[in-house]
């Protein structure tokens, strides 16, 4: 009882904390978009200019997870985590503070880079659970959906109540006081090595009659084909992922048709890309809850195999159909999310789960947030249709990817569950023979 005790206990732990950091993180990364507008009317610059101060911050906000990996190893992810949430605030104080353009645009990289920390290390410490691992990553990820809803609306409200640069402030103190509450409740570094230590034999495919979660192959290295087909599955969800999100607002704009109470259409297309945004509460549970039921590479193919009609559906219909096909490509979008976490974290070498989601984060949010430009490209020539339309297509590069890695792992499982059988047999007729 008592160990059952301390293992819910360091759930709620690991949950609570490394939830309160991403919820932050994504409050801190989509600050400056929402208060775009004030922020050019102050220092009198258009839309491009502020974009390229903008992309300075995505870009080292995904670039810093691959330094993020390996001192999530070195110190462990309590440490990383703490940092990662008291640089933050040093830095958005920073932006608060910014007299010109030039430093603003400096204030926000080093801030880009200082969030850019977070991922690797919070996946780490939700990796190291044992015992329904998938619904604690979609709770995570619930956290950071949370964090991108509240961001608009919290820093807009201070902003009027106020002024754009006590929103920054106010969101640095946060991430200091998330920080301090981090260090207090997150598990130690020798507490998650020894939560890590449990969920990888957990994992395991080898235990004779273990239902393992994954069947990854042994031994676990960084070039097997598994884990690069992987890493090529998580390249195109950030593809989707960013080039989905940057144009659903645009594309809800010219193509919902629907009219509310007077609102300009650009006003109906926000308040829509809000609502269909919450679904992303409900494919993460889908996506959690699945795969803590299934094998995890199995319950990955019915998501993967949806994606592509979704986003060929909202690139094709047109009012209340364009919101239903929004909403259920979000769902199934972030369902990936829990599902590709945990592949990551099983299929890589052991003892190196920073690293490993380091380069997962690097190549979902650096390599990613080119589809950006890539969109933008495609919008500007053929309209938003072609974007969605577009990202279907890399769609379907993920699901051929991940069926090969399912097919693999069935065939592990197939081997071991046979070796497993011969072994009892065998051990039947020793015990017979006696």
């Amino acid at each position: 009882m008592r160990l059952l005790l301390g293992r819910a206990s360091m759930e709620r732990r690991i949950v609570v904390s490394a939830s309160l950091a991403h919820g932050m993180t994504h409050t801190l990364e989509l600050t400056f978009a929402a208060l775009l507008v004030r922020v050019g009317f102050e220092f009198g610059v258009d839309v491009a200019v502020l974009g390229a101060v903008a992309n300075a911050g995505t870009f080292t906000f995904g670039a810093a997870a691959l330094p993020a990996g390996w001192l999530v190893d070195r110190y462990g992810p309590r440490a990383v985590v703490v940092a990662s949430m008291w640089v933050a605030a040093a830095f958005a104080l920073l932006v608060a503070l910014a007299p010109t353009l030039l430093l603003l645009a400096a204030a926000l990289t080093l801030l880009g880079a200082g969030i850019g920390l977070y991922h690797p290390a919070g996946t780490s410490i939700v990796a190291s659970l044992s015992h329904r691992r998938g619904i604690a990553f979609a709770a995570h990820g619930v956290a950071g959906n949370v964090g991108v809803a509240l961001a608009p609306v919290a820093a807009v409200g201070i902003a009027l109540l106020f002024d754009w640069r006590i929103a920054y402030a106010a969101f640095a103190l946060g991430a200091l006081a998330v920080g301090a509450l981090v260090l207090r409740i997150a598990p130690s570094r020798e507490e998650a090595r020894a939560a890590a230590t449990a969920a990888a034999s957990h994992a395991s495919v080898h235990a004779p009659g273990a239902h393992a979660r994954t069947s990854p192959p042994s031994p676990r290295r960084w070039l097997s084909a598994a884990l690069l087909l992987i890493y090529v599955g998580t390249i195109a969800q950030g593809f989707v992922y960013r080039g989905s999100l940057t144009f659903l607002t645009l594309h809800l704009k010219e193509h919902l048709g629907i009219g509310v109470l007077g609102w300009s259409a650009e006003a109906v297309a926000g308040a829509a890309a809000t609502l269909v945004l919450l679904a992303a509460v409900f494919g993460q549970f889908a996506g959690g809850a699945l795969s803590d039921r299934i094998p995890v590479e199995r319950a990955l193919l019915p998501f993967a195999a949806l994606l592509g009609p979704a986003l060929v559906l909202v690139g094709s219909m047109s009012g209340v159909a364009l919101l239903l096909a929004c909403a259920a490509f979000v769902a199934v979008n972030f369902a990936l999310q829990p599902i590709f976490n945990g592949l990551v974290s099983d299929y890589s070498p052991a003892g190196s789960p920073g690293r490993a989601f380091g380069l997962m984060f690097f190549l979902t949010f650096g390599v990613g947030s080119f589809a950006a430009s890539f969109a933008g490209l495609l919008a500007a020539r053929w309209g938003t249709p072609a974007v969605f339309f577009a990202l279907g297509a890399i769609s379907l590069g993920m699901l051929a990817a991940m069926s090969v890695v399912a097919a693999g792992a069935e065939r592990r499982r197939t081997r071991a569950e046979r070796g497993a059988e011969a072994e009892a047999a065998h051990a039947k007729e020793l015990v017979v023979g006696d």
